[in-house]
This record gives structure tokens, sequence and C-alpha cells, in this order.
């Protein structure tokens, strides 16, 4: 609760045995929202969390913590609903301001990222070990993003996005900005594909599909 949040965080895949990896789990369930909270706060989400594992000594272990400048806790969990979730879980990525339809991975410059399209028209990429965002979202398209894929062209790793605007758009991973112009189609866009090396990109549209190679 009292830690820096980042430096905790560095710290949660050093922890060894069953109880390390379930108070790393802890953690990362709701750290998108405590690394800019209080230390209080910090308190009560972290022992909520706790609860949701399943872990009631735990919980009560968090709210028992003295934070300095603060009161000490009112209140203790005695239930939470998602004790069921995997302690494998590593972070939420949260930024799009609508739902989430796509998803991909790749590797940028050897760390492991996950490119996302969302129904709020943007497509962003996050880093997988720290479950930060990568640079600023992508914008372009002018309706929701169904569709993203990622390949490596000519040693430069990219993102294929299909949108409900009937457009596909690909994105420089290193830069962020598109290349070249948008592919149009005449229906909105479901489903993007790319083969290795981009030998040919697969589009589903509508009620059709069509694939197109590099000129």
């Amino acid at each position: 609760m009292n830690g820096d949040p980042d430096l905790v965080w560095g710290l949660l895949d050093s922890g060894v045995g069953p109880g390390a990896r379930l108070a790393a789990a802890v953690y990362r369930a709701s750290a998108h929202v405590h690394r800019g909270a209080t230390p209080g706060v910090r308190r009560q989400l972290l022992a909520l969390d706790a609860a949701r594992y399943g872990d009631r000594d735990l919980s009560a272990w968090i709210s028992a913590v003295p934070v300095e400048g603060e009161p000490a806790a009112r209140w203790g969990v005695d239930w939470a609903s998602g004790s069921d979730v995997d302690d494998r879980f590593r972070c939420a990525f949260t930024g799009h301001t609508g739902w989430v339809p796509a998803v991909a991975t790749g590797v940028v410059d050897g760390r492991t990222i996950v490119v996302t399209g969302s129904r709020d028209k943007s497509v962003r990429v996050w880093d997988l070990t720290s479950g930060k965002q990568i640079g600023k979202p992508l914008t372009g398209h002018d309706g929701e993003v169904w569709a993203v894929a990622t390949e490596v062209v000519d040693g430069r790793p990219i993102a294929v996005s299909g949108s409900w605007d009937g457009t596909v758009r690909v994105w420089d991973l290193i830069t962020h900005r598109q290349r070249g112009p948008a592919l149009t189609f005449p229906a909105p866009i479901h489903a993007v594909a790319v083969t290795p090396h981009n030998t040919h990109l697969t589009v589903t549209f509508g009620h059709d599909v069509a694939t197109l190679s590099p000129r």
C-alpha cells in the first residue's frame, strides 16, 4: 500500500511459491486503478481483490495494515465475486472507451506486444510485460475496429486493422504511423489475416472474402 506502485510491479515476478504468486495476482487485478490512487484507496482495493481470489485471511491482513496519514480501515471484505479468477492473471489493459472485439499479439524490438481494436474507432498497442500502452492510439478509421492482425514486412513489424467503415489500414509498429493509403471495400470488415512475409492479405467484408497480394 505504501510502496511505489511501479516499483512493486517490477518485483511481482520475483516471488516464489503459491503464496507469492497469489499476492502478485491480487496486486495485478486492479493495478490499473490503484497506480494513481492514494495508499488508503490501494489498501481498500487490495483487500477487495484478495477476497475476490477467495483468501479472506489475506484480505483481513491487508485491511489491518496501517497507512501513514490515514485512519484504520473501517470496513473489511467478507466476500466478493470473482474468486475463480486464475492466479496467472497478469494485468488489465485499460484506455479504450468502447468494447474491444479484436486482439492480436506480436513482437517489437524484442518485447511482446498486444494490439487491440475497439468500437471507439481506435487501435492501441500495449507492452505485455508492463501492461502499459505504447505510444498514442492509432487513429484514422471512421468506424468501429473489428479486426486486427500482426506480421513482419521487410523486417518491420506491422499491424493491419479492419473497420466497420469498410477500410483496412496498415500501421508501422515502430513509428506508429499508417503505411500507405487505406484499402477500401464495399462493406464492413469482419476479419483480416496476413500470411508470413506479407505474401497475401485476406479480408472478409460483408458476406464476401478477398485475398490481395502486394504489387
